[in-house]
């Protein structure tokens, strides 16, 4: 049993990292079924290409596959737990889809990054296991998904500072997913969909039982500063708030 690494750049136009606990006559199976995954999901939840996504924006709706109605319910939950902080529209607030039987009434140009790629690095996870590997650690783009026993140290980048900077803070993640919301790289970039105009936090950092939620929930907290913690709480996650007098953490 060893440990392996690998990193991908201009994957969902980010960079993909996996860290694997395997055997070695296993790893380059269990490597090949994280690209994989990833190159299948990219054809679902893509923005930049033709995908299952853009074609459902496209003819405002259709009968959406497995995978998409996962992630669409669970856009229309956080919603509705959040207020509308965290939205599936973003920049257009108001209601986005409904779901009609089997299939999907699409109201709004969906923005599903907030979920979409915590879940692609949460099945790439599961993908490596399934190939072989003991354990696996996925960073998509900074959205982090972990499965199988033991630990692993995710370093947490600090809000402000150069790219080089030292993590500001290192959490011990077991099963899950870790995200983060923050304005280091792009400036005040996150909109408020209750306002329309962008959020004014510094950076929010979200440990939840899978990816899909630590990134949803990473924005709600970004966007509601101290307001989320039930919401968080709700869902079984914790949350560090980056303010200028320092941490807070939560709830």
């Amino acid at each position: 049993m060893g440990r392996y690494g690998a990193r991908w750049e201009g994957i969902l136009g980010s960079f993909l990292e996996a860290q694997l606990v395997a055997p070695p006559w296993r790893t380059r199976r269990a490597f090949q079924a994280v690209l994989a995954e990833v190159a299948r999901l990219e054809g679902i939840f893509s923005r930049h290409r033709e995908s299952e996504l853009t074609r459902l924006i496209r003819q405002g709706g259709g009968r959406p596959s497995p995978e998409m109605r996962e992630v669409l319910a669970w856009a229309l939950r956080l919603q509705e737990a959040t207020g509308g902080a965290f939205h599936p529209s973003p920049s257009q607030g108001g209601e986005a889809l409904r779901f009609l039987g089997e299939e999907v009434e699409i109201l709004a140009p969906l923005d599903l990054d907030g979920l979409a790629k915590g879940h692609i690095a949460d099945r790439a996870a599961e993908a490596a296991l399934k190939a072989g590997a003991r354990a696996a650690l996925v960073n998509l783009g900074g959205d982090l998904a972990r499965r199988g026993p033991g630990r692993a140290e995710v370093g947490v980048e600090p809000p402000l500072g150069p790219d080089n900077a030292n993590p500001i803070l290192t959490l011990s993640l077991k099963e899950g997913g870790v995200a983060t919301s923050g304005v280091r790289h792009k400036g005040h970039h996150l909109l408020d969909p209750r306002t329309g105009r962008p959020a004014q936090g510094i950076q929010a950092t979200v440990v939840a039982p899978s990816a899909l939620l630590a990134d949803g929930l990473a924005k709600a907290l970004f966007v509601l500063q101290e307001a989320a913690w039930p919401v968080l709480k709700a869902h079984g996650a914790l949350g560090i708030l980056f303010t200028a007098q320092g941490p807070v953490y939560g709830p």
